[in-house]
């Protein structure tokens, strides 16, 4: 080789690696672009399925164990033939009732906790081992440590729970990979900050509500139709409730997406420097309309966290009522009410610590006030403003993040394009 030739490709290779390290550069911050509306909710803008699957599985692995584990010990203390006496003491009653609060909170803690991990690792495709482990001991060895507990055969219960595990692994691995596990995670972190504005939903919902329902709550023939009706059909009820409640957001949000869809632009502004980098809005007209996957995507979006808005209000309908129930209806009046010894209360196959039938109307009631408080979200102005514009103004930064990524490397049917960096002619 001449000395030409060889000055010339000295001269070449830095030109070279800037390039490879600019190619490199590029699809790091691709991939960064499609995390961030992976964690806003929005998979079906991205083109292509999830990655690294296993580690995006972990924190509803570790919810799902932690639940487990939490459920056979409430089980294990309840089942015992004397919990019914047990429950007359003061200190038992309160360490009961502070482990059914844990068995919600803790598994929900540990999955905030390792969605934090998984995140971290989910970008540049680390953390399988650890991931491969956490699942394999939800799989494997929890059924058999459930079986051990139990007392019973270790084989048969141990295999058909295992079995049974590796079903809804497959299911979690499905479902993520198409971009439902992005969508109920924002949804439910969108849900969990609002519990900081719990106070405000109680204060501005509750009070008129009490009013209504209280006198409801003390009459007869609410105790007599709750306690006469079996928990799977009071289950239907609470399903009708939620479905009427599903109808009337669906045919509010179609509404609103269409206005959605125009009104964007002013948001680009609010686009992170990382990983958009001070990108400018796209040219008005050029970004393609939003496909009939990213129109239904958005609306999930929204229909989830509107319910689990509710269903977090529900939750503090309830607990408000049975209190007062357990504090103000001994199980004299329940007798007298319902023509029956009242039984002792169960959700889920867990025993609480109050009769069946307060249970029952409980739950009746928080059904009735959650329909209420699904009406007030979109059409009272205040309730709007609180709970239901923060998630509107999300999808408006999101469409304009998507402007801005198809616009960059195009549609999400089409092949990426390279960046004009990329496409610079050798020398």
């Amino acid at each position: 080789m001449d000395k030409s030739a060889v000055h010339h490709e000295l001269e070449v290779a830095p030109d070279l690696v800037g390039m490879i390290e600019h190619m490199g550069m590029s699809e790091l911050d691709s991939r960064k672009v499609e995390q961030w509306f992976r964690r806003r909710g929005l998979p079906a803008v991205v083109r292509g399925l999830e990655k690294n699957l296993a580690v995006r599985i972990v924190p509803a692995v570790v919810w799902l164990g932690l639940t487990d584990v939490l459920y056979a010990v409430l089980t294990f203390v309840d089942g015992d033939a004397e919990f019914q006496s047990r429950l007359e003491n003061p200190l038992f009653l309160v360490l009961y009732t502070v482990a059914l609060a844990g068995s919600v909170v803790f598994p929900a803690v540990g999955a905030w906790l390792t969605a934090g991990w998984a995140r971290d690792r989910a970008l540049d495709d680390r953390g399988f081992e650890v991931a491969l482990v956490i699942i394999g001991c939800y799989v494997v060895v929890w059924p058999f440590a459930a079986t051990l507990l139990d007392g019973s055969a270790i084989l048969i219960p141990a295999l058909t729970g295992s079995l049974a595990a590796l079903l809804v692994v497959a299911a979690l691995l499905v479902l993520t990979a198409v971009g439902m596990g992005s969508i109920f995670g924002w949804a439910l972190r969108a849900a969990l900050r609002q519990l900081r504005s719990v106070g405000t939903m109680t204060s501005r919902a509750m009070p008129l509500l009490l009013l209504v329902t209280t006198f409801g709550f003390y009459t007869a023939e609410i105790w007599q139709s709750a306690g006469q009706i079996s928990r799977s059909r009071m289950l239907l009820v609470l399903g009708f409730f939620a479905v009427l409640g599903g109808l009337f957001l669906r045919s509010v949000f179609a509404a609103e997406l269409r206005e959605l869809s125009t009104g964007w632009s002013h948001r680009v502004s609010a686009l992170p420097a990382d990983p958009f980098g001070g990108a400018s809005a796209p040219a008005e007209g050029t970004t393609p309309p939003l496909t009939g996957l990213e129109r239904a995507n958005m609306l999930l979006i929204l229909l989830l966290t509107q319910m689990l808005q509710a269903l977090v209000f529900a939750a503090v309908v309830f607990a408000a009522f049975a209190v007062l129930g357990k504090l103000t209806v001994p199980d004299a009046a329940v007798k007298s009410w319902v023509g029956h010894d009242p039984a002792r209360g169960e959700l889920f196959g867990v025993q609480l610590p109050m009769a069946n039938d307060l249970v029952q109307v409980c739950l009746f009631i928080a059904a009735f006030s959650t329909l209420y408080f699904i009406a007030t979200i979109v059409t009272d102005a205040a309730q709007r403003k609180t709970f239901f514009e923060p998630v509107l103004e999300h999808l408006e930064v999101s469409l304009a993040g998507r402007a801005v990524y198809l616009a960059r490397y195009g549609a999400r049917t089409s092949p990426r394009r390279a960046d004009p960096a990329e496409q610079a002619p050798r020398p």
